[in-house]
């Protein structure tokens, strides 16, 4: 979810709506064991990772859970290393990055990362994004072994610097800064091996939408075809040769829409859309399909414990 939402509500647990359309793709994962929003959610060591977030009560929180591929039971994981919402998360190698994200209320950036190793359950540090380049809801995007912030929410604004941390270094490099400033929006490595920003928001809430899609391939940012649905925030993962964006936000609403962007093709198609409204969290692939846990079902401090599958 974007950084300003409806006024504070009572915070709900699961407010999904029973039954849906039985010839939809969508179906209902095992519920979260309570409401989370704007949690990390990232797919790693074969199981789905809920990190952080807000909880219930609205308070941001270390708490992780884990699902294993198949399971049904979310397990706790190792707390994360700060309570921290739209974190930007990655896998490189058999690591979970957590590079930066925002603190407090007030979405205040911070440039500090660590590396998780699944195994040992166990978070160490990683040099921290230069200064004045912290940031949260970045497009997050794995390049071999480097690990591409695009964008994200500043202090006080969208950004539109472009930054590349190299894990085999241990150090940070610019990139060229994107045609103009976004936060909340997909990253992704196209197969020509272009680095791809997807949608986003102009500024630091929903009312500037983005359709853009831009692709930064030799020295700058190129255009690509556009979103059907403009939006910030959706839940992404790359699927099957192309990358699924699920709900988010334009405007005052949280959209149920979910769109499939072809990377061979560079064509946008439409899929059934979600069982409900969907903004606030993030999407992995798990087991060849597209997971989205928790979030919101309109935009408001209203975390939800549902898990929306999406299966091919």
């Amino acid at each position: 979810m974007v950084l300003v939402v409806a006024a504070l509500a009572g915070a709900c647990g699961d407010n999904a709506v029973p039954g849906g359309d039985a010839a939809t793709r969508w179906s209902a994962g095992p519920d979260l064991p309570a409401g989370r929003l704007e949690p990390g959610v990232i797919a790693a060591g074969d199981a789905l990772w809920v990190i952080g977030g807000f909880d219930d009560g609205i308070d941001i929180v270390v708490d992780t859970w884990v699902l294993a591929a198949g399971g049904s039971t979310w397990q706790p994981g190792p707390p994360a290393p700060a309570p921290l919402t739209h974190m930007n998360l990655a896998v490189v190698g058999s690591e979970i990055v957590l590079l930066g994200g925002l603190v407090g209320r007030d979405f205040t950036p911070i440039g500090s990362c660590w590396a998780l190793d699944p195994g040992t359950g166990q978070w160490r540090s990683l040099a921290a994004m230069p200064a004045g380049q912290e940031r949260g809801a970045a497009a997050v995007i794995v390049d071999g072994s480097r690990v591409v912030l695009a964008g994200g929410a500043g202090l006080g604004a969208a950004l539109a610097s472009v930054w590349a941390y190299d894990a085999a270094r241990d150090r940070w490099s610019p990139l060229p800064d994107l045609p103009s400033p976004r936060s909340h929006a997909v990253g992704a490595r196209g197969l020509d091996g272009a680095l791809l920003v997807i949608g986003g928001t102009g500024g630091l809430d929903a009312s500037d939408p983005l359709d853009e899609v831009v692709a930064l391939a030799g020295g700058g940012w190129m255009p690509r075809t556009p979103m059907p649905v403009a939006r910030g925030g959706c839940a992404a993962a790359v699927l099957d040769g192309g990358i699924l964006c699920a709900g988010g936000e334009a405007g005052s609403a949280a959209l149920a829409v979910t769109e499939r962007y072809d990377l061979a093709t560079d064509t946008w198609s439409e899929l059934d859309a979600m069982p409900q409204p969907r903004a606030g969290t993030g999407g992995a692939a798990l087991a060849g399909a597209l997971w989205v846990p928790g979030g919101a079902h309109r935009l408001a401090y209203e975390p939800t414990r549902a898990v929306d599958v999406w299966t091919p």
